[in-house]
């Protein structure tokens, strides 16, 4: 149904609901819904003639239907209900466009999206994103996108539309809105609703909508190559098309990355296929791309894009965002080799050839992209501060995954024992040293971002550098637990773990996804500070002790979690949840969010038919304080470790970067 045309404001019957709920006057803009005090909002518009129509979708503010729940996902507020899209009400793109005036408030929440958050400050156009949003002409659907992402992080959209549920229910209010502004386009989709189709997935993904954000991921995919198929080629004279064509290319990458991201696990597949981006250019300096000045940049696989007039034509250096793509492949072969390695399969060449790979990568970059003291501050200083750090903390999460599976195939082989540890190859210390320098960078990297922070913003890590975060401190943990570190550095290593706790306190409360990361975390660290490792170095072979008694002080945070789990009628729904599995003890919470004790984990294979546990869901807050991996017995260090090394092996880290597993 088209929009409706009003007469003035001001006679009798002229305003709308919301107005007159409200008591305020009804200003229509150019005689046409919405009317200021609803465009301000972002909300609904319409008269009360119109509220039945409203209320039986036939208007074009449709109104929610029922989402399907997806196994252990909680409910995020009754925002999180998903609209229809009924046929014949679809609207013209400027239409829709000249409907959502913004005000002042919100045009400054996408304007800082915009400029300062990964993804959309390097794969977008600024300058005519931000030309647009101030002349109330970019599209609607990219619009609710960008405050998608802001309602993250921002303390006045989280007040205003984030109620009970916090962030994810902020921002779960403009995912409704830019979702069905993507579904009335798909016959002849933009490059603004593939853009807007990016950023939902990574809402989705954040909040452990793991099978959503994966449709979504090959539908964005999908509109891609139509979008290439159908306006690639069209008006080759625009004096633009430069802009457009880099648009296209880094919307391109954008889905290659997240597609990296979000088949990390056996069984995903790929939605993105080599031929997709086996000749297109990586992405090129972002002042080029800014500015529109036409440059060439070598592909993926290094050589020369189709594009090139001359071979003899000078190619520039490859831009900001690309060498964030050429650090997620370098990531992504490391998870293919651990996706696809047993231990009768491992391989030390393999290992090698994939640090040689990062380190090409890291050898690759510009001298003011190197990895040295103090750097992220001066990027910090011209605005770059997240690119850089997001490109650094792949290349170290990479660095710590290949080296801690090399430890791992070490300390799961039969006849381990810490009189052997002591009289290993010193090859094998300096693969310690390895990962508790790429650790220690981690950390500084969030601890420098942190320092220099908006202070009227919610502070928002991206996803994967929480993930990086998560990594370094569990791995860290675990080496010292497992008494593979001199006693020199437990206080370095309690000192990063300290850290990271923090970051995915608050990584929680924004991102559903990190709840169980912050859970699994908070066990380690309190083992750690227990002091249980000298026990767990004088025994002669990893086995299981007994469960000793909790006699631990509690964490010096007040907010992190207790460990103490009451007998309650939860325990049925418990039962109920893990199927025909065996009883377990509970105790540690698995990466995935299930509870463990010195039983095999619940990321292990179950035996057959019976299904494997899924993770219990977070608290509808998304408060990561409300969930408590607790048992009424605290794990010992040997406990912990075992559990932790068959997580490992079972992927159970991986299945959690994407959302529980599928």
């Amino acid at each position: 149904m088209a929009s409706v045309v009003r007469g003035t404001s001001l006679r009798a019957g002229g305003a709308c609901v919301r107005c007159r709920k409200g008591k305020t006057k009804c200003v229509y803009e150019n005689g046409r819904a919405p009317c200021r005090n609803c465009a301000k909002g972002m909300h609904e518009c319409y008269l009360p003639s119109e509220s039945m129509a409203h209320h039986h979708g036939q208007s074009p503010a449709r109104p929610p239907r029922p989402r399907e729940s997806l196994p252990g996902e909680r409910s995020v507020s009754a925002t999180s209900d998903r609209q229809p899209v009924a046929s014949g009400t679809v609207l013209p793109r400027n239409m829709q466009t000249n409907s959502e005036k913004l005000g002042p408030e919100l045009v400054t929440e996408c304007e800082r999206v915009i400029s300062k958050t990964i993804p959309s400050c390097v794969a977008f156009h600024k300058p005519s994103f931000l030309q647009k949003l101030k002349n109330g002409t970019l599209e609607a659907s990219i619009v609710n996108g960008l405050l998608t992402c802001a309602a993250r992080n921002s303390p006045v959209l989280i007040r205003r539309y984030g109620g009970q549920g916090g962030a994810s229910s902020a921002a779960e209010h403009f995912a409704v809105k830019t979702i069905n502004i993507i579904m009335q386009n798909l016959d002849n989709p933009s490059l603004a609703d593939i853009q807007a189709l990016c950023l939902l997935i990574i809402h989705e993904w954040g909040n452990r909508n793991a099978v959503r954000a994966y449709i979504y991921l090959g539908q964005a995919s999908r509109m891609a190559q139509m979008y290439r198929i159908i306006a690639v080629h069209q008006n080759r004279g625009d004096p633009d098309q430069f802009i457009k064509d880099e648009s296209f290319r880094r919307t391109l990458w954008l889905i290659y990355v997240l597609d990296c991201f979000l088949t990390s696990s056996p069984g995903r597949q790929p939605a993105v296929s080599h031929l997709d981006i086996k000749d297109v250019p990586l992405p090129c300096l972002d002042m080029s791309y800014n500015f529109g000045t036409p440059v060439y940049v070598r592909t993926l696989a290094g050589g020369p894009p189709p594009s090139l007039p001359d071979p003899n034509t000078n190619m520039t250096e490859v831009g900001e965002f690309g060498h964030i793509v050429m650090a997620t492949q370098a990531w992504r072969n490391v998870i293919e080799m651990l996706t696809t390695v047993t231990s009768a399969t491992f391989s030390e060449e393999d290992c090698a050839s994939l640090e040689a790979g990062i380190e090409a990568v890291r050898n690759s970059l510009p001298p003011h992209f190197m990895d040295k003291p103090g750097q992220i501050n001066l990027h910090i200083t011209m605005g770059s501060g997240y690119t850089y750090a997001m490109l650094h903390s792949l290349l170290h999460c990479a660095t710590i995954m290949v080296n801690r599976r090399r430890l791992l195939h070490l300390v799961t082989t039969d006849g381990f024992n810490h009189e052997t540890w002591r009289m290993v190859p010193h090859v094998h210390l300096q693969t310690v040293d390895r990962v508790f320098a790429a650790a220690h960078s981690v950390v500084s990297l969030l601890l420098a971002l942190e320092a220099n922070a908006d202070k009227e913003a919610v502070l928002n890590f991206p996803l994967v550098m929480l993930f990086s975060c998560f990594t370094a401190c569990s791995t860290v943990a675990w080496f010292s637990l497992k008494g593979l570190t001199p006693g020199d550095v437990n206080e370095t290593a309690e000192s990063i773990v300290r850290d990271g706790m923090r970051f995915l306190q608050d990584g929680a409360n924004i991102w559903i996804l990190a709840v169980p990361w912050y859970r699994h975390l908070s066990v380690m660290n309190k083992v750690l500070r227990n002091g249980d490792r000298s026990l767990q170095r004088t025994q002669a072979e990893a086995t299981v002790p007994s469960i000793k008694e909790d006699t631990a002080s509690q964490p010096d945070n007040p907010d992190s979690m207790d460990y103490e789990r009451p007998e309650s009628a939860n325990a049925q729904e418990q039962s109920d949840s893990r199927g025909s599995e065996p009883p377990r003890k509970s105790g540690f919470t698995t990466i995935n969010g299930s509870s463990v004790g010195v039983s095999p984990p619940a990321t292990a294979s179950p035996p057959p038919g019976q299904s494997k546990a899924e993770s219990p869901a977070p608290s509808s807050s998304g408060q990561a304080a409300d969930s408590a991996p607790a048992s009424g017995n605290d794990m010992t260090a040997a406990e912990l470790c075992v559990a932790f090394e068959r997580q490992l092996l079972e992927l159970d880290d991986l299945a959690a970067f994407m959302g529980g597993g599928v």
